[in-house]
């Protein structure tokens, strides 16, 4: 059978799963407690997993180095480039690339299957050239989308690494850029006289303003913007967290009628991107150290504390609406539907990264201490 996630990727294949973001897995997920695997790379882990179509796992690490590891946990091969990796690369599953973007600013192309270097490009800067926004293959595999601090969204050509098209990223951008199935792009940037402004952007470079928040009393520089926007394109919504003095607010917006449906806010900072739920619900990891769940039409279900006081890694789910979550004192937590949960593992490092599944439905786990676990789902589709 072809497996397919909720945004119709047929492998994780970039942060969240694919372009929509949502990280969401389309199977039920009964996780081992002990690792069966665990891949050791050169680096702090910070970044996401991805998978190719071949089911490889493609590890990038803040040493500058990409690995990639066999079905079964075994190193394939290991590539150096030009500067550390936190942001999630990005896999084109139709052409065998990897695409990885550095803290010196330079996007590389590289062949998933033996990592020879295809290209690499460095986006234009006046300032800081670092890449910290999760890489976009735009749905077609036609563009290749990051941003540098520098304050720029570049969409590069993902078959020569040609700069197609670029526009505004606002002040010291980390929010990647999301997509839905037509190619409208999604993002998020804060400016100053402005406040932070969600925006879409279509095919022919034509940008919408979906929803602008007016600057705090510290002004646009300090409004953290991090968080990517998430598509759910079956029920037409996309959900983005806002930042202002130290609250959030998230926001669902409607595409069908073109406005906010609901706000609801936190009391904290969002650094982490959302995810959804199968029943459409949205949870979301802040800087309080809570998870949090909202219904379709923005009621509340549960808030479940880690105990840690910040957590920096988004949650992904299952197709039962079980969340699972990494904190910053190296804690993986399952948190199920009605909100009860637990930590069922602990690393002895930080977990900074979105948990990925891979196409079993097996959750590979990143953390600071240069490895990734691989925690065997005991319902493996057949």
């Amino acid at each position: 059978m072809t497996n397919r996630f909720a945004d119709g990727s047929e492998v994780w294949s970039a942060a969240g799963g694919g372009p929509g973001r949502q990280g969401l897995w389309d199977g039920r997920v009964l996780i081992e407690s002990t690792p069966v695997w665990c891949l050791a790379v050169k680096g702090a882990v910070q970044a996401s997993v991805v998978f190719d179509a071949a089911g490889r796992s493609l590890v990038a690490d803040m040493a500058g180095w990409v690995h990639a590891f066999s079905v079964e946990g075994r190193l394939l091969w290991g590539r150096q480039i030009e500067g550390a990796v936190s942001a999630t690369p990005a896999v084109d599953t139709t052409r065998d690339r990897v695409f990885a973007g550095t803290h010196l600013g330079w996007v590389y192309a590289m062949r998933a299957s033996d990592g020879a270097v295809l290209w690499r490009q460095r986006l234009p800067t006046r300032s800081d050239a670092r890449i910290g926004s999760d890489l976009l293959l735009t749905p077609g595999a036609a563009e290749v989308v990051s941003s540098s601090w520098g304050g720029r969204f570049c969409a590069l050509d993902a078959g020569t690494g040609q700069t197609r098209r670029t526009w505004d990223a606002g002040l010291s951008p980390q929010a990647g850029a999301s997509a839905d199935r037509r190619g409208n792009l999604y993002s998020m940037r804060a400016v100053r006289g402005e406040g932070v402004v969600c925006v879409r952007l279509d095919r022919d470079g034509r940008e919408t303003v979906l929803c602008r928040q007016p600057e705090g009393k510290r002004g646009a520089s300090r409004m953290v913007v991090a968080a990517a926007p998430v598509v759910d394109e079956d029920r037409g919504v996309v959900f983005f967290c806002v930042n202002g003095d130290r609250e959030t607010t998230l926001h669902a917006w409607s595409l069908r009628d073109e406005r906010v449906l609901w706000t609801r806010q936190m009391p904290r900072f969002t650094v982490a991107t959302p995810a959804l739920r199968p029943d459409g619900a949205v949870v979301v990891a802040g800087m309080d150290g809570a998870v949090r769940a909202f219904a379709v039409g923005g009621a509340p279900l549960f808030s479940y504390a880690t105990g840690a006081d910040y957590l920096l890694a988004g949650p992904v789910c299952d197709a039962a609406g079980t969340a699972f979550v990494g904190d910053p004192l190296g804690r993986l937590h399952a948190v199920d539907q009605n909100g009860a949960g637990r930590a069922v593992f602990e690393a002895p490092r930080s977990i900074q990264a979105r948990p990925a599944f891979d196409w079993n439905g097996h959750l590979h786990v990143a953390c600071t201490d240069r490895t990734v676990r691989v925690f065997r789902n005991r319902l493996v589709r057949v």
